[in-house]
């Protein structure tokens, strides 16, 4: 139940619905690409968003997707640390493309998750779509992964 209160007046109690994990992929600025590095952090994503500094994805590369919402970690926060870091209690299941991927996740940074994700060796060159599901709740549709 919620109640907004400002100079001692409060609003009628109202019923919010929570979830759990709302999970979504970050995106390069307006674009449709999910923010990726290859293992050694260089930008991942088609050679023309950034010319000279992103570069697609290879079949069968170990690539991180940097992410948002997929809930609390198994050890728990450490409230008002500025940094944290934990393990999911399960992977999320992700596709590129509609091949299913291997991934491992993992909190990095407060609100922020880091995907280890292995791209399918018989996933199409170019844009491909990337989904990701945790526990019941998809990423935003229309993200795209770039391959070569």
């Amino acid at each position: 139940p919620i109640v907004v209160r400002n100079n001692g007046m409060g609003t009628p109690q109202f019923m919010a619905k929570v979830k759990a994990a709302a999970p979504s992929f970050l995106r390069f600025g307006a674009s449709r690409y999910a923010v990726a590095t290859h293992a050694d952090y260089r930008l991942l994503a088609p050679a023309t968003l950034y010319p000279g500094l992103s570069t697609p994805a290879a079949p069968g590369e170990v690539i991180l997707l940097w992410s948002a919402g997929f809930g609390l970690p198994l050890e728990g926060l450490d409230p008002g640390a500025s940094s944290q870091f934990g393990h999911m209690p399960e992977n999320p299941v992700c596709t590129i493309g509609g091949h299913p991927a291997d991934v491992s996740a993992a909190l990095v940074s407060p609100g922020l998750y880091q995907l280890n994700l292995t791209v399918p060796p018989d996933v199409l060159r170019g844009d491909n779509p990337l989904t990701c599901t945790y526990r019941g709740t998809a990423t935003q549709d229309g993200v795209l992964l770039t391959v070569q």
